[in-house]
């Protein structure tokens, strides 16, 4: 297969163990150039060894991929200073990318390494930052439980993990200090909730903890203030007209951040638009337009992956 002629720029911004990207490169034509980003230096390593084949080329005959260590968050600036491999005077930025993947949350990679802490089925340090090196801002989950109070505890269990036991939890945490693995935090939620709830699955203690690991993780990683400016700063500033922002999400903060994008073009107070006499909207164009409704996994995809249950696809393209 020849060249492309026109090559297109394309980001995996959350590259985790590399599956989507390995996915997305066997489709891509020669070329064509894959960034793959990720705050976790860990992951980035991983996947880079996975996705070898596709790097250090010059394009003639396959497409490049190119390992980009940074939080998806400080792109435009990361990619000044990263030249594109057929043009080595030019920086990416110059260019700018025909479509923004993100999967959101942690990645399967990270849940599977118990060092890690992400896990409430595995014994590891309480810790869940996605980044351990110098980008990262230091903050460990154990901190979080160690040192903030009941009522910011029970905040974050109510504003991240839409959590009903949010007291009770967060005056367990408080009466078990320290805790300084995994296992002490799940024997502190286990404390005061039952192992299955009659009311629903969602009360029982596995669907409570996962709530709370998610919370915590938000927190410590600035999971919200990141993800707000990636979708109002980053992404209309990097993606061409006609591309695409594909956004996979798992919770309802995430998906909700999304759609607002999406939908009014800004994830904070909508402007107040005008309209003609005919009930048009005057003024610039949104950044973007829906290309369909909200997707959630089949039962077949699931089956395949149980982590993809609480997934939710939306995507848009550039105006």
């Amino acid at each position: 297969m020849e060249a492309n002629h026109n090559p297109r720029i394309f980001v995996d911004g959350t590259l985790g163990g590399g599956g989507h990207s390995s996915a997305l490169l066997e489709r891509l034509e020669p070329g064509d150039l894959l960034l793959g980003c990720d705050v976790d230096s860990d992951a980035l390593s991983t996947a880079s060894q996975r996705l070898e084949f596709y790097q250090n080329h010059d394009g003639s005959t396959k497409p490049n991929f190119v390992p980009v260590l940074s939080n998806f968050c400080d792109l435009v600036s990361k990619l000044d200073e990263i030249s594109h491999p057929s043009y080595p005077d030019q920086s990416i930025s110059q260019f700018g990318v025909d479509g923004i993947l993100l999967d959101l949350g942690v990645s399967s990679h990270q849940i599977d390494t118990a060092e890690r802490g992400f896990a409430f089925l595995q014994d590891g340090p309480l810790d869940m930052r996605m980044s351990q090196t110098a980008i990262g801002n230091g903050l460990t989950a154990a901190d979080l439980c160690n040192e903030w109070s009941e009522s910011e505890l029970k905040r974050i269990l109510r504003q991240y993990g839409d959590e009903p036991r949010c007291r009770v939890i967060a005056q367990s945490i408080i009466e078990n200090r320290p805790l300084e693995s995994t296992q002490d935090l799940v024997k502190s939620v286990a404390a005061v909730v039952p192992k299955f709830s009659k009311q629903s699955r969602r009360k029982g203690l596995n669907a409570t903890l996962a709530r709370v690991f998610q919370s915590l993780r938000i927190v410590v990683n600035r999971e919200d203030e990141v993800l707000k400016k990636m979708l109002n700063e980053v992404c209309p500033r990097l993606v061409r007209p006609g591309g695409r922002l594909v956004v996979m999400s798992y919770h309802s903060m995430e998906d909700r951040l999304t759609k607002r994008i999406m939908r009014d073009g800004t994830t904070g107070p909508v402007p107040a638009y005008k309209k003609d006499i005919y009930g048009n909207e005057v003024g610039p164009p949104k950044p973007w337009k829906i290309v369909h409704k909200r997707r959630k996994a089949s039962d077949e995809e699931v089956a395949l992956n149980s982590r993809a249950r609480s997934a939710t696809l939306r995507v848009a393209e550039r105006n």
